[in-house]
């Protein structure tokens, strides 16, 4: 078992490791190994902000429902490989951790290499501390050709009831629903959430998007990503999601920073950054 500063703990009675930080004031963070999978987040004298299905599967080689997954070399089914890659269900390695922040990393392997050719080093360094959670990804190309992919940090937002939940920042925005398969521009001042919701918005990334609810409000920042990402199924597709519990669609709203609709290409040796802010 990995060792560092702060106690790697195994999540019975799975027995996938985990880290834990902590800030001086409080504020904490939960990160598996396991696809550098966030699972919690509580800011400093705060409640839980992330979103882990009660029905998750906490299993080697299947991807944790909630949370923060991380979605390398594909995002959703635009491509060939399986929905959203395979970086978030696959094993990690900590290279640093200090009190309050780590950094992981995933190096291609003859395993990835049957999936997708390609030699590539992949950083990712939470920071947590006070009403703050960050999140840096970093994506290397070490190969000697290049490459292109699509990414996303698909977070997973604890909401105590969806239809009194919505998000602002994304009015005159063009999107693509998902759902529809149509190509809109969004004029509401605020996306609201009754059925499957589910929206690439593009060219997002300097915006600052609040997901608002009666009692609080919650900010999400990125730099780097060009895309975001709005996605709630509602009752009837969640009905349809096994690892996801019977109502369970109700407390949470997906706001994700994301690279989707111009995949990001990489020559050998070059380096794409972005990174998420949540704002408590």
């Amino acid at each position: 078992m990995l060792r560092s500063s702060k106690a790697i703990i195994p999540f019975p009675p799975m027995h996938l490791p985990k880290l834990t930080l902590t800030a001086p004031d409080g504020a904490s963070a939960e990160v598996y190994l396991h696809g550098a999978h966030i699972t919690s987040w509580k800011p400093a004298k705060g409640e839980e902000r992330l979103f882990v299905s009660q029905s998750a599967e906490f299993q080697e080689g299947i991807a944790i429902r909630g949370g923060v997954p991380v979605v390398f070399p594909q995002f959703s089914g635009l491509g060939a490989l399986a929905k959203h890659g395979f970086a978030r269900n696959t094993a990690w390695e900590l290279i640093e951790t200090t009190g309050d922040s780590a950094t992981l990393q995933l190096r291609d392997s003859e395993a990835t290499r049957a999936l997708w050719p390609y030699p590539f080093r992949i950083e990712l360094k939470v920071i947590v501390g006070g009403q703050q959670l960050e999140m840096k990804l970093r994506i290397i190309n070490t190969g000697d050709s290049a490459f292109t992919f699509t990414t996303a940090l698909h977070t997973y937002l604890r909401i105590q009831e969806i239809t009194n939940t919505t998000v602002e920042g994304l009015q005159g925005l063009q999107y693509l629903n998902v759902v529809t398969g149509e190509q809109i521009v969004d004029t509401a001042a605020r996306v609201v959430f009754h059925g499957d919701i589910d929206r690439s918005y593009y060219q997002a990334g300097s915006r600052s998007l609040r997901l608002i609810e009666p009692h609080r409000t919650l900010t999400v920042t990125s730099q780097g990503f060009p895309d975001a990402v709005v996605w709630n199924p509602g009752e009837v597709t969640a009905s349809k999601i096994k690892d996801l519990e019977t109502g369970g669609y109700q407390r949470f709203v997906c706001i994700e920073a994301a690279a989707i609709e111009q995949p990001i290409s990489l020559s050998p040796g070059q380096v794409w950054e972005g990174s998420q802010l949540l704002s408590a």
